[in-house]
């Protein structure tokens, strides 16, 4: 069911925290890539792909993309935490670049 997809997709999302944590940016976004598959609207791996593409690896297209899709998934909604944190961040990137 939901619940089980759900616990399934939260357990790949703590996987690659740790991986991102221990600076394992490959595995990281495998595990992140694998939550996705499970739960495609899951935010907050897909906002920690962005990041790991962001300030892990510099790869600032990847990260432009995946900020611009958590944002799209979150309806641009201004209270939800993982919209707010994926703008402020590509806020961020574009006064970089």
């Amino acid at each position: 069911g939901q619940s089980d997809r759900s616990q399934e997709a939260d357990l790949y999302y703590r996987r690659a925290c740790l991986a991102a944590a221990e600076e394992r940016f490959d595995v990281g976004i495998v595990f992140c890539a694998k939550a996705i598959d499970v739960e495609p609207r899951h935010l907050a791996a897909r906002l920690l792909l962005a990041k790991i593409y962001d300030k892990g690896l510099g790869n600032l297209e990847a990260a432009v993309a995946a900020y611009k899709k958590v944002i799209a998934l979150a309806g641009y909604d201004g209270t939800n935490s993982q919209c707010i944190a994926a703008r402020e961040a590509l806020d961020a990137l574009v006064q970089k670049a």
